[in-house]
């Protein structure tokens, strides 16, 4: 067997008996995006009771909505850290308590935990821009140029290969921090800059078996595009990489 063959069996060992503790993580996880669907909702139906002008309720829609979004986001977003310190705590016990979800929203640990995530943030911020400036591209000169191209169907195929290519270069260089989260979850005393040092000193050797690990769910992830299977596939990965981050943060130590 391959190693990532042998991390997702370890994997399936590991979620069976956690399952129902696995895809209620992943619900909670979905939180902010419920919280910011009811909000939009809200916001939504308020403008539209005061404002007939459809182009000014559109900008007002964009102005209100998109910071609300981000900031919803930024604030619950200790969720993930919890959500990863779940799953890594059970890549070691095999048992996946559900309260680890909330560990990080403590007095001490949540500012801490609010400035890594921003900090990740930051320094994708630019790849991720590069990497999916061919989408924008395509996007800014097929409304421009090709009005009639926009909307067919090879429109929207071309758009889906240049998004997961995209996808593809933002995982290949975000690699290296591949680490960062997981060494929060058994250390979060250390430094975030620290930790960024660290997973990238460990990634250094260790990048081709992670690239493998994640890209051995490619199937999997194409599978979730029917939404349901997400509910198995999404903890099952989880579980899998946080599997994985242990074995190779235990060799690269």
């Amino acid at each position: 067997m391959s190693p990532s063959a042998i991390v997702r069996s370890q994997a399936r060992e590991t979620l069976k008996g956690n399952y129902v503790a696995a895809v209620s993580a992943f619900v909670i996880l979905l939180l902010p995006v419920f919280i910011n669907i009811g909000l939009n909702y809200v916001i939504d139906a308020f403008l539209e009771q005061g404002i007939s002008d459809k182009t000014l309720l559109g900008v007002l829609e964009i102005v209100i909505l998109t910071p609300s979004t981000i900031i919803v986001g930024v604030l619950l977003s200790p969720l993930f850290n919890g959500y990863v310190r779940m799953f890594y705590e059970g890549a070691f016990t095999k048992r996946l308590r559900i309260t680890e979800m909330f560990c990080y929203f403590e007095s001490g640990r949540y500012q801490k935990t609010l400035l890594l995530n921003l900090s990740f943030l930051v320094r994708m911020m630019l790849p991720a821009i590069l990497c999916f400036l061919p989408v924008f591209l395509y996007y800014f000169f097929s409304i421009s140029f090709l009005d009639g191209f926009v909307g067919s169907v090879l429109f929207r195929d071309f758009a889906f290969i240049l998004n997961i290519m995209s996808s593809v270069l933002l995982i290949l260089y975000s690699v290296k921090y591949f680490l960062v989260f997981t060494l929060y979850s058994a250390n979060d005393q250390t430094d975030g800059r620290e930790l960024f040092q660290i997973s990238k000193n460990i990634m250094h050797e260790q990048r081709q078996s992670a690239i493998q690990l994640i890209f051995s769910f490619t199937p999997w992830m194409l599978l979730c595009m029917l939404v349901l299977p997400a509910l198995y596939v999404v903890p099952y990965m989880t579980q899998s990489l946080c599997i994985g981050a242990k074995w190779m943060t235990m060799k690269g130590k």
